[in-house]
């Protein structure tokens, strides 16, 4: 099973995102655009849970949607060297489901406790016939001072950070897989697929100790979004054994090449750093398992475990 047979179709999103593109303005980086005043630059950046949120709200774990609403912006701004300072909520709920958005409000307060993020204000929406379960997004604003960040080269090495699991990609094609309740990798599927999304926050600390030149973090077009660390250059990337649950989507017929362009495969965010002892140290340090898994090349595209995938 593909993506698209579960009804999301990354051509169509890809031709949605080529108009988007002609309307922004401003500063672009590899995830964010920004505008300066006063010798600082600011970017916005918005993203939500998707459909995480549907099983979080069947498996009455709607607080991990609060928290993985402010996590995936987060994990997005500071690849570009952004701190994020304060965010604003959207949660939009049916008729009825009042108590889910209260659960989501508490995991966003934990996850703004987390990062040292304000909450400055948000939108609770119940809307009759045009919401018939929930939806929680996040815009997050963030600042940065100083030069541009770093540029890959050639034989750089690639560090993956581990995730906690899928994070917050891939739910349209999950919930076709399994059942919350069946059992997987020695436990339940819910406990496995719906932990809250990790946070590398941190990722700031190793830009400002110049341990990385650059970061991708890896959500929704899964190792394709290392593109955006590398510009022109390309990577080979062995992904060595993989964890149980991304051996489990294999299984259940999801083709490999599908799954790498879908889903993070254990691996939450790429660093590209010259000095890999360093950084594993560091990252060690910081309460992060990580490993490398890579090395970028002079050309050519992001090939995993022997797929060329962008």
């Amino acid at each position: 099973m593909r993506y698209k047979d579960a009804g999301v179709d990354l051509e169509k999103q890809r031709e949605v995102h080529a108009v988007a593109q002609r309307v922004l303005s401003g500063g672009a980086g590899r995830y964010v655009r920004w505008v300066e005043e006063g010798g600082r630059q600011y970017a916005l950046h918005v993203d939500g849970v998707g459909t995480k949120a549907l099983w979080l709200l069947q498996a009455g774990k709607m607080h991990v949607a609060g928290w993985d609403c402010l996590a995936v912006n987060i994990n997005d701004v500071v690849c570009d060297g952004f701190k994020p300072i304060a965010a604003v909520d959207y949660i939009a709920v049916a008729p009825g489901l009042e108590d889910a958005a209260k659960e989501a409000l508490r995991g966003l307060s934990e996850a703004a406790r987390a990062a040292g993020v304000y909450i400055l204000g948000g939108e609770t929406a119940i809307m009759p016939d045009v919401v018939i379960g929930v939806d929680v997004v996040c815009t997050v604003l963030a600042v940065r001072e100083g030069g541009a960040l770093g540029e890959a080269e050639p034989g750089d090495y690639i560090v993956g950070v581990e995730s906690s699991g899928p994070h917050a990609n891939g739910f349209s094609l999950l919930r076709r897989l399994f059942q919350l309740g069946e059992n997987i990798c020695g436990t339940t599927a819910a406990e496995v697929f719906l932990k809250p999304v990790a946070l590398y926050d941190k990722v700031l600390n190793l830009y400002e100790e110049g341990l990385i030149k650059a970061a991708a973090h890896i959500t929704g077009g899964g190792f394709t979004k290392i593109k955006r660390a590398l510009g022109s250059l390309g990577a080979e990337i062995e992904l060595g054994p993989l964890p149980c649950w991304a051996e489990a989507v294999l299984k259940r017929g999801v083709p490999r090449d599908e799954a790498y362009r879908v889903f993070n495969m254990g691996v939450g965010m790429a660093l590209i750093t010259k000095t890999p002892g360093d950084l594993l140290k560091r990252l060690e340090d910081l309460g992060y398992s990580a490993r490398i898994i890579g090395r970028v090349k002079p050309e050519g595209p992001v090939v995993v475990d022997g797929i060329p995938l962008a």
